[in-house]
């Protein structure tokens, strides 16, 4: 009775260690760079940029919201990330944000908000696959509203001189304590 049990308990370990390793996910990879010609490793601390948010639906009703660095390394100038998910149809949207965690906002030149990047992956089981359009290409802020001293005169956007009457300055939180 004891020998039976112990080949039971081995038949239902090996069975769920089995299953485990069925599961039905894939992976997919992005690989995103600036529409100014540069990639990641250049483009984004250029562009404020220090993470991208990668939110994803698949129309089997799974989602995913995940964030990862934005520079690439020396070897690879883009940035690239691989992600796993279930197996479908994805649709991914891809956020740029600042230091702070929060969304860079971009503005079309009637001061409405452009769309952030999307693509679209079927994701198979036990493979990779690269999202369709790759590579991503963001378009970076204007220079006088990116949180960057663009002209290496320890100035920044609203406080650059250079930046004194570019519209993109407006948008702007002009006062950092408050928390904006």
């Amino acid at each position: 009775m004891t020998m039976r049990r112990s080949w039971l308990h081995a038949l239902f370990l090996a069975g769920g260690l089995s299953a485990a390793g069925c599961t039905d996910h894939g992976t997919y990879t992005v690989t995103w760079s600036f529409s100014t010609g540069e990639g990641a490793g250049a483009g984004c601390g250029a562009h404020g940029v220090n993470t991208i948010r990668v939110t994803g639906s698949s129309t089997k009703g799974d989602g995913d919201d995940v964030v990862t660095l934005c520079a690439g390394i020396a070897r690879m100038p883009d940035g690239k990330f691989t992600h796993e998910v279930p197996v479908g149809d994805w649709t991914f949207a891809f956020h740029q944000l600042d230091v702070r965690g929060r969304p860079i906002v971009l503005l079309d030149d009637q001061g409405q908000p452009i769309p952030d990047q999307t693509a679209t992956a079927a994701v198979v089981a036990g493979q990779s696959t690269d999202v369709d359009p790759n590579p991503i290409v963001f378009t970076p802020r204007p220079e006088c509203s990116d949180g960057i001293d663009n002209d290496s005169d320890g100035r920044i956007d609203l406080d650059d001189s250079g930046c004194m009457g570019d519209p993109s300055t407006a948008l702007e939180c002009a006062d950092p304590a408050a928390g904006c």
